[in-house]
């Protein structure tokens, strides 16, 4: 699951509790859309972070070749 499907189902018990005439069934539903909506952000943040970090090791494996190579003769 990604994290669009985790703010989507937030969203759906959202949607649901509003509908909801009982009132445990409808505070357990935004607790559940609560908890939906902490994993998709925190899987977000995963993202973020991976990405962030595979540019560095990009950029810093650009700047090793960049520093290793010989002057060219003329």
């Amino acid at each position: 699951m990604d994290s669009k499907m985790f703010h989507q189902r937030a969203r759906d018990c959202l949607r649901l509790a509003d509908e909801c005439p009982d009132l445990y069934a409808r505070e357990a539903l935004v607790e559940l859309a609560d908890e939906f909506k902490q994993m998709g952000n925190t899987l977000e943040t995963e993202a973020r972070t991976r990405t962030r970090a595979r540019s560095r090791r990009r950029d810093q494996v650009r700047d090793d070749s960049v520093s290793h190579r010989q002057p060219s003769a003329r």
